[in-house]
Formats: structure tokens, sequence, C-alpha cells
């Protein structure tokens, strides 16, 4: 084959992955750092899965790995079908950016990750069957550093632009909502520090248990058993995680 033909080749290629993975990946990582601000958790996780996933698919296109087998948005898979390519990724530091201070009185409180542990966290939350609020969420403020570690992370890893390249035609204030309080998003040079708890960067955490989790757990009761014998024959009740 020419060169002039691979070059091509390689170039449009590159061109379709990078619009159809990294460009939704990364305003799905937007949507889930505004939705996160907003005590939205639920929807956090789901926007934060979809962006980790297509952040994944996009890491094994570009290493020439085919992602047509990994069905039903398995995290996971596309997670370790990475770790074989790049051993590096599964030891991945998506610890809070080093200019994060965390006071001594709540870091007890704030939530570190693995990035494996994060992987099955954001797996698990942001899995499609919750999608109906079928098991509720565990959120902590420490589920958004770490995303905002890995995401950054990960896209170094893909090789790909700034991520500001495709933030740019955002309205003033959502680029001031998606820059603040998010270190790896600002210039090296800035040096700023960022202090938790603060008014603009609080320390947040919610655990919620639904109603079919609740029935489900206690589904010895005849009268819980009715119920989901009658919502079983109306529709599809997703296992409980």
């Amino acid at each position: 084959m020419p060169d002039y033909m691979r070059s091509c080749i390689e170039h449009f290629a590159v061109k379709v992955i990078y619009e159809s993975f990294i460009v939704p990946a990364d305003e799905d990582y937007l949507m889930s750092r505004l939705l996160a601000q907003k005590k939205f958790y639920r929807g956090f996780y789901w926007a934060a899965a979809q962006a980790v996933e297509k952040y994944l698919k996009a890491f094994l296109l570009m290493n020439g790995e085919g992602v047509k087998k990994y069905r039903g948005h398995s995290i996971k898979a596309l997670f370790e079908a990475a770790t074989k390519i790049d051993t590096t990724i599964s030891a991945l530091d998506i610890l809070p950016h080093n200019t994060i201070l965390i006071d001594d009185r709540i870091a007890s409180h704030f939530r570190t990750f693995t990035a494996t542990e994060f992987i099955e966290e954001i797996g698990k939350y942001g899995c499609p069957d919750n999608r109906y609020n079928v098991f509720g969420v565990e959120y902590n403020t420490g589920h958004l550093c770490a995303l905002d570690s890995f995401s950054f992370k990960i896209r170094n890893k893909i090789g790909v632009l700034p991520i500001t390249e495709n933030f740019n035609k955002l309205s003033a204030d959502m680029y001031l909502m998606f820059e603040k309080n998010n270190p790896w998003y600002q210039e090296e040079e800035n040096g700023t520090l960022f202090q938790i708890p603060s008014k603009e960067f609080p320390i947040l955490s919610s655990s919620n248990t639904t109603t079919l989790d609740y029935l489900k757990n206690n589904s010895d009761d005849e009268a819980y058993k009715l119920v989901l014998k009658w919502l079983s024959e109306k529709m599809k009740l997703p296992e409980i995680k």
C-alpha cells in the first residue's frame, strides 16, 4: 500500500474515532460534573458511565482493538481489555489532583479509589438497569474527583486534543461551571490551591435505597412477594446489585 494511501486511511479512521467517541465522551463528562454539582447523583453516575465507556472504547480502537463484541455497556470488560494493551492503566493514580487540600478534620469522610475500584462503582451505579432508579446510588465527592482524574489521564493515554477544544462553543456560564473546582482543567502555571471543604467545593455524600430494592430484600413477606409478582407481570424487573 502506498504511503499516501496508508496516511489517508489512518487520518480518516482517527477522525471518525475522535468524533464518534471522544467528543461525546467529553460531553458526557461535562454533563456528569454538572449533575453532581446540582446533586442529581443517579444522573451523575449515568453520564459518568457513558463517558468512561466511550473513553475506553476510543482507547481500544486507537490501539487497533475492535469494540463491537463489547455489548451491554460492560465498563469492566472494556477496562480489562484496555489493561491488557497497557498494564499501567490498572494502576492509574486517580487520587484527587495534588492542588486539592483536604481538611484533616473531614478527611475520613472523603472517599478515594484505585482505578479498579472506581470502575466497579461506576459500572454498578451507572449500569443500564439503574436508568429506572432500581437500586439507588451511593455518592461521595470523592467519586467526582476520581472521575476528573480518570478522565484526564485516560485522555492522555489515548493521545487526543485537549478537552478545551470540544468546549469552545459553551456559553460563558456553562464554561465557568465546568472550570470551577476542576484543577485538572486549570493551566498548570495557575498555581491555585483548592481547599476542601469550601463554599464552592463542599464535601457531599448521599445514599438511598429504592422501594424496589426494599421489596426484593424483604420478599419473604407475602404482601411484598405479591407486589413483586404483579410488577413482574407488568414490567421487567432488573436484578438488584
